[in-house]
């Protein structure tokens, strides 16, 4: 009797699903979709292709001489097109849910916010991975494609290299797989969220020129962009930019609560 009180929640009802079931329903789910197996590799190949073909048909000398100029400027050019990709991914994975998908997946996990945060967490954990893979991939063609050619080229042991190839990429598609994922479940707008979460890191930036001393030296530093590069060691202490490696996991923490706390609250309350 306990055994079927404990299957029927004990009011003639399946109990809630934990979150480890809901976090297996959600990876098949995603899996599954068509579009996100093409976006997850196209996040890969659009990424590592860009610096193929910079690397192959570019003029070696001219792009040894960014490379000397900005250490991180060739390995880490291809990325951001890797970044934007997944993010769009993430956009779409969740405003998907409310083309149909929705009603079917609150019936079965009433509680609403452990499908939503079984999503954030397989796009952050796939993100890291790919992220990772983008990074070491494009690092190991571009110094290569410079040996051949008989230009300089950096060493994943010199000083701050591992950190860098480690987290920018990853930690920073990550963090804006998430926010975008986020925004769309609460504009249930996979476009509407993508730029959302674009503006909201890059207009601080781009306004700095034209709102004071003050608003340059403090604000852009804490954009979840500008968070990342100091959290991979990318930003220089006394640069516009430059956070405390501590303070900069603070910020990204931040950013990330503040994003996810709105998103379950909102997915929470509103109809499917």
């Amino acid at each position: 009797m306990a055994a079927v009180r404990e299957r029927t929640g004990g009011a003639g009802r399946e109990a809630d699903p934990g979150f480890g079931s809901v976090l297996k329903s959600e990876w098949r789910k995603f899996l599954a979709t068509p579009a996100n197996r093409t976006m997850l590799v196209l996040a890969f190949v659009l990424t590592v292709g860009v610096t193929v073909l910079t690397m192959g048909f570019g003029d070696s000398a001219a792009l040894a001489r960014e490379q000397a100029e900005g250490e991180y400027a060739v390995i880490f050019f291809a990325g951001g097109f890797g970044t934007l990709t997944f993010a769009a991914l993430a956009g779409n994975t969740v405003a998907s849910e409310f083309r149909g998908p929705a009603v079917y997946t609150l019936t079965a996990t009433p509680r609403r916010w452990r499908p939503l945060l079984a999503k954030l967490v397989i796009l952050a954990v796939l993100a890291l991975v790919v992220g990772v893979a983008v990074a070491q991939v494009n690092f190991h063609v571009s110094q290569a494609a410079l040996a051949v050619a008989g230009e300089p080229t950096l060493s994943l042991g010199a000083a701050g290299m591992v950190r860098a190839t480690l987290v920018y990429i990853p930690v920073g598609m990550a963090v804006q797989a998430v926010l975008t994922a986020c925004a769309a479940a609460v504009l249930r707008s996979a476009a509407g969220a993508f730029v959302l979460v674009f503006l909201v890191n890059a207009l601080p930036v781009f306004a700095a020129p034209f709102l004071g001393e003050w608003w340059m030296e403090t604000v852009p530093r804490f954009t979840y962009g500008a968070a990342v590069e100091s959290l991979a060691g990318i930003a220089v202490p006394g640069s516009e930019g430059y956070l405390p490696t501590a303070v900069a996991v603070l910020v990204v923490g931040a950013w990330l609560a503040v994003f996810t706390a709105v998103a379950v609250t909102v997915f929470e309350r509103r109809d499917a």
